[in-house]
């Protein structure tokens, strides 16, 4: 399909442009409030790590409200028997019901919250999903790809996983996984929402002990795959003293750490800001803070959306 910038681009203010953005760093830098600075969150929350974003709430470091913060919390069972584990299944369930929430008649919401969601009432459109962490997901990949592999009678390793206590990864289910955690990330951005990813951080270290780089911590290949489908990586971190400090976004590589950002207009260091970040933007590209990075709106507009980036995609 053949465009202008003027039509799609960011500065035309039009529904185009989605914010797809890989933070990643040590634990305890803020990722988690940092991406809640966006408005209208969901979060797939796989590390039951969410009581840092009520912290930033009550700190009154995230203009939010405790109420509007919308999650799953999805965890292996607290069992050793793997084949309980349905991480990788009923995460994408919950995706799909929050798509479909916005389809139910803004009149009944509140009677359809009662029904369905314990009565908690909550906002009903949303346009940014969170997946928190993407190394805690990796886990539930796994072993969905091992239960595949085994299924297709092409890997043993789900027959050998209690050998010593150990789930065996071999050569031939890597591959696998990489097309899982692919096939996860594909629905993730096909529902037209604004993506954010946060992982956490891997040390590449060589034999004599020296950093080589810090990449986000995903299973084998997906550290080089996984930061090529996103439009902004950054490496989170934090600064000043124990009593005095705050959390930093770095937006441009440097020789340890992969990152990058193609909004053009953003320091190399920022502060973990996003309400500031956003601002930024919008003055640069000469457009409404309010009319940044927003999202389809239910399964028909998510299929329509599906269907106009099938059509824009080229295959050579």
């Amino acid at each position: 399909m053949t465009t202008t910038l003027a039509h799609s681009g960011l500065s035309s203010g039009t529904l185009g442009k989605r914010l797809h953005l890989l933070i990643y760093g040590p634990f305890g830098t803020r990722k988690t409030p940092t991406a809640h600075g966006l408005p209208h969150t969901r979060t797939l929350d796989f590390d039951d790590g969410m009581q840092s974003v009520e912290w930033a709430i009550l700190a009154g470091k995230l203009d939010r409200e405790l109420g509007d913060i919308v999650y799953e919390t999805i965890t292996p069972p607290p069992t050793m028997d793997e084949s309980k584990n349905k991480i990788f299944d009923y995460s994408q369930d919950v995706i799909d019901q929050w798509v479909a929430d916005e389809d139910v008649d803004p009149a009944h919401w509140e009677e359809y919250c009662k029904e369905h969601n314990e009565g908690r009432v909550y906002p009903q459109f949303w346009d940014t999903l969170i997946i928190d962490s993407g190394t805690s997901l990796t886990t539930g990949v796994i072993v969905k790809a091992l239960q595949e592999m085994h299924r297709l009678e092409l890997s043993q390793s789900w027959s050998k996983r209690k050998v010593k206590g150990l789930t065996p990864v071999m050569i031939q289910d890597r591959g696998a996984v990489n097309a899982l955690f692919s096939k996860f990330m594909s629905m993730c951005f096909g529902t037209g929402k604004n993506i954010v990813l946060i992982c956490h951080e891997y040390q590449n270290v060589s034999k004599k002990g020296a950093l080589q780089g810090v990449e986000p911590l995903l299973s084998g290949q997906l550290r080089q795959t996984v930061p090529k489908d996103f439009d902004e990586v950054w490496y989170a971190k934090i600064t000043g003293t124990v009593k005095d400090n705050k959390g930093v976004l770095q937006t441009a590589a440097d020789p340890m750490r992969r990152c990058r950002s193609r909004l053009g207009c953003l320091d190399p260091f920022e502060e973990g800001n996003f309400t500031d970040i956003k601002n930024k933007v919008a003055k640069f590209y000469g457009v409404k803070a309010d009319d940044l990075w927003l999202a389809s709106h239910g399964t028909a507009e998510a299929k329509a959306f599906q269907k106009e980036e099938a059509e824009d995609a080229v295959m050579v």
